[in-house]
């Protein structure tokens, strides 16, 4: 599928999923209220996903009749999403949309400092002198 921007008011939040829950369980369940443009399931962490409703009105309907209700075999969360906070979906673009600003803000003001590995990530082969 191709890749395209999600229409806000029109996705939806699914929490609480199962590791084992896929796009077609999900889109089979929503698809009951409205027509489906498009489902993701996350994997890494797993638990959640959205789906993105052709109506927004369909979208609300889901939020009032789904959640609290069974997927795969757990209770779901399932509300209207919020809006993207800058994550992978987002660019990593501030308010006004420049990227830089958001890139300099990231780093922090301390020097790095050096972190000792663990003994457990040290080779076990023997020191040469």
């Amino acid at each position: 599928m191709a890749h395209h921007a999600w229409n806000p008011e029109c996705k939806v939040y699914v929490g609480g999923l199962k590791e084992e829950a896929n796009r077609y369980d999900l889109e089979d369940v929503f698809s009951r209220i409205g027509k489906v443009v498009n489902v993701w399931v996350a994997r890494r962490p797993p638990g959640f996903g959205f789906v993105e409703m052709e109506d927004a009105r369909d979208a609300l309907d889901c939020v009032k009749e789904l959640d609290g209700t069974k997927i795969c075999g757990v209770r779901v969360k399932v509300e209207m999403s919020k809006p993207n906070r800058g994550g992978r979906g987002g660019g990593g673009r501030d308010r006004s949309g420049d990227r830089r600003r958001e890139r300099y803000r990231s780093r922090s003001r301390t020097p790095e400092r050096r972190r000792r590995r663990s003994p457990s990530y040290r080779s076990m082969s023997p020191r040469r002198n």
